[in-house]
């Protein structure tokens, strides 16, 4: 089991998941050194403002909690309603991006295994990198 104390997460983020404290660093834009050091249960708080330091924790659980509890599908059906919610992205043309026919994006909706794998994957791949260039 987990532990969900934001230093003992970070440790298990860098530790059992082999994520490098320089990635988090590029992403967060908060320094290794300081990511190390609060991993090591250093007061880290005056080097960072409170919001960098929610951000580094929501970060940290989403990758060291959040990636194992939900399954490929659901994370590609969530995927799809933030495009549809958020953007406005029809599933028609997520659909038509995708190669698949708007009754398959409507069945993955309802059921997320009823599509073939291939068809899942061409799904997964499209959504994907839609919901990384608008983002």
């Amino acid at each position: 089991m987990i532990d969900h104390e934001p230093k003992e997460l970070l440790k298990t983020l860098l530790n059992d998941y082999k994520m490098p404290a320089a990635s988090l660093s590029k992403i967060t834009g908060i320094s290794e050194q300081v990511i190390l050091d609060f991993a090591n249960g250093e007061n880290v708080q005056s080097l960072i403002s409170q919001t960098e330091m929610m951000d580094l924790i929501d970060l940290v659980g989403l990758l060291a909690i959040g990636m194992n509890s939900t399954d490929s599908n659901e994370r590609v059906f969530a995927i799809i309603q933030a495009l549809n919610n958020e953007f406005g992205i029809p599933l028609e043309t997520i659909s038509l991006f995708s190669n698949l026919e708007s009754e398959d994006i409507e069945k993955f909706m309802a059921e997320n295994d009823s599509l073939s794998i291939e068809k899942r994957y061409n799904l997964a791949v499209t959504v994907l990198f839609l919901h990384y260039i608008i983002k």
